[in-house]
C-alpha cells in the first residue's frame, strides 16, 4: 500500500507528519511522491489563518478527479483544520473519507483499514475522529527521520495561554508534556543514525515541565547526549524565560545562539489586550541578556500590526521596540480577525489601508535592521552546518550559522550535507551571507 502525505503549516505539523509516516510504515505502507500513484492520500493541515485554510480547501478540492478515477482511493484530512472544522470538511468536500484531529492519530491506521467510501454514491459512512485527549503525548511513537543530519522532536503539545487573536488552543488543546525519558530516547535514536542537530518543538516549548524537570533541565540533559552538536528549540513564550533558562542558554555550547521570540506588539496596552502575559520591558530584558552574552546572538520574532484598538501611539511604540531589539529577522503581519478566537467579534476600527501602511513601514524598518545585522557579520569566523547544494549555483553549497543565518560557500572543498565547517564571512548578497571555508 502506498501513501502520499502533504503537509501545510508549522514545524509541529511537519513533525506530526513524520510521526504519522512512521506509524504507517510500521504496518507495511510505503511512501510515494506522486499523489496519482497513492492508495492513501493524507493532507496535514494548518488552521492558524483563514487564508491558509482557504488554500488547503482549494488543494483538497483538486484531489477530486483522483477519487473519481479510483474509487478505492482513500483521502484523509489531518491536523488543526481537521480539529477546527470536523464534519464540515466531509460535508463540503464529498470526496474526503476521513477527518482526524491532532490527538487522534493513533486511530489513523485502523480507520484507513476500513472499506473506502465510493464516490459519488457512498457505500460506507465517513469517519471523523476529533476531540482532545489530555493524556495523549505519543510518548512511544517516534517520528521518521527525514534528514540525515537534522531532526525535530516534539516535547510539548497544546497551549494554555488563550491569546485573544489565536486559534491554537482550540485546535491543539491544553498543554501536555512528554516524559523526559521518552524525549531523551528519541534524541538518542536520532543521534545513533548520525543526526547532529536537534530542534525541540512545542506550542509554548519553554513552558515544559515534567516531574520536577523544567525546560532548562531538559535542555541540559539533551546537550549531554554524545553526538548532539547543535540544539535548537521553537517556539518559546517570553513569559517562560526564567533566570535558570537564560543561564543555561548562554552557558551550554551545544545550544545555538538563536531564539525565535514572538513580540507581537511593542505597546503594553495592546499586549494586555492580546493577553500576552508580559510587557515590552520584560521582552527587551530577555533580548538584552542574550545579546550581553553575544552581540551576534540571533533573535527573530513575530509582529502583528493593526490589532483591534491599536492607536498610532501604540504602533509607534512597536517601532521603538523593534529599533531597540534589533531583530535579525521578523515575520510581520497586518491583523486579520480569526473566527473562533475571542477577538473575532471585537470592533475592528482600523481600515485595511491603514493596517497595510503601518505594516509596510514596519517591514521597511526591519529590512534595514536585517541588512545591517548581516553586514556586521562580515569578517567573522562562523561554524556553518552544511545543508544542501545551492538551488541557484551548482558550484555552491548552503548552510546555516549558529545564529541561524543562511550562508553560501564555494563547493571546492567537496562538502557533504551535515558537515560542520568553519567559514569566514566575506560579503552579503541580498539576504544571504557568503563566505569561504577555512581550517579544513
Amino acid at each position: 500500500m502506498k501513501y502520499y502525505l502533504a503537509t501545510y503549516g508549522c514545524q509541529m505539523n511537519e513533525y506530526d507528519s513524520a510521526m504519522i509516516a512512521s506509524m504507517l510504515e510500521d504496518v507495511g505502507y510505503y511512501e510515494t511522491e506522486n499523489a496519482e500513484d497513492a492508495d492513501v492520500i493524507l493532507v496535514n493541515t494548518c488552521s492558524v489563518r483563514k487564508k491558509a485554510e482557504d488554500n488547503i480547501y482549494a488543494r483538497i478540492s483538486q484531489l477530486k478527479p483522483l477519487k473519481q478515477s479510483n474509487p478505492d482511493l482513500r483521502i484523509a484530512v489531518l491536523g488543526c483544520m481537521a480539529e477546527n472544522h470536523g464534519a464540515k470538511i466531509t460535508d463540503t468536500l464529498k470526496h474526503v473519507d476521513f477527518v482526524v484531529g491532532p490527538d487522534q492519530y493513533r486511530g489513523l491506521v485502523d480507520i484507513l483499514a476500513l472499506p473506502p467510501s465510493k464516490s459519488p454514491h457512498r457505500q460506507q459512512p465517513k469517519s471523523v475522529l476529533v476531540g482532545f485527549d489530555s493524556a495523549e503525548n505519543y510518548d512511544d511513537n517516534f517520528a521518521k527521520i527525514l534528514s540525515p543530519f537534522s531532526t525535530h522532536i516534539t516535547i510539548q503539545r497544546g497551549c494554555n495561554k488563550r491569546c485573544a487573536y489565536c486559534i491554537v488552543p482550540f485546535t491543539r488543546g491544553i498543554e501536555k508534556f512528554r516524559p523526559v525519558e521518552s524525549i531523551l530516547a528519541e534524541v538518542q535514536k536520532a543521534v545513533d543514525k548520525g543526526v547532529k542537530e536537534i530542534s525541540l518543538l512545542g506550542q509554548t516549548v519553554n513552558s515544559y515541565r515534567y516531574e520536577g524537570n523544567s525546560f532548562a533541565n531538559l535542555l541540559s540533559k539533551v546537550a549531554e547526549i554524545k553526538g548532539v552538536e547543535r540544539l535548537r528549540f521553537t517556539s518559546p513564550h517570553p513569559r517562560h524565560y526564567t533566570d535558570e533558562l537564560l543561564w543555561v542558554l548562554t552557558h551550554t555550547p551545544q545550544i545555538s545562539p538563536h531564539t525565535h521570540l514572538p513580540l507581537q506588539s511593542g505597546s503594553n496596552d495592546i499586549l494586555k489586550s492580546m493577553r500576552r502575559q508580559y510587557d515590552s520591558e520584560d521582552f527587551l530584558a530577555i533580548v538584552e541578556y542574550l545579546r550581553a552574552s553575544d552581540p551576534f546572538y540571533g533573535v527573530t520574532t513575530d509582529i502583528i500590526v493593526g490589532f483591534t484598538g491599536e492607536t498610532e501611539e501604540d504602533y509607534l511604540q512597536t517601532l521603538e521596540v523593534v529599533k531597540h531589539a534589533q531583530f535579525d529577522h521578523a515575520f510581520m503581519f497586518a491583523y486579520s480577525p480569526r473566527e473562533g478566537t475571542e477577538a473575532f467579534d471585537w470592533p475592528d476600527s482600523i481600515s485595511e489601508a491603514e493596517k497595510h501602511r503601518r505594516l509596510q513601514k514596519l517591514i521597511d524598518l526591519q529590512n534595514e535592521i536585517t541588512r545591517q545585522r548581516s553586514q556586521n557579520m562580515i569578517g567573522r569566523e562562523e561554524k556553518v552546518l552544511i545543508e544542501r547544494p545551492s538551488p541557484k549555483n551548482p558550484e555552491e553549497w548552503m548552510g546555516k550559522t549558529g545564529n541561524f543565518k543562511n550562508v553560501a560557500l564555494p563547493a571546492d572543498f567537496s562538502p557533504q550535507a551535515g558537515d560542520i565547517v568553519t567559514a569566514k564571512i566575506t560579503e552579503v548578497r541580498g539576504w544571504t551571507l557568503r563566505g569561504e571555508a577555512i581550517n579544513l
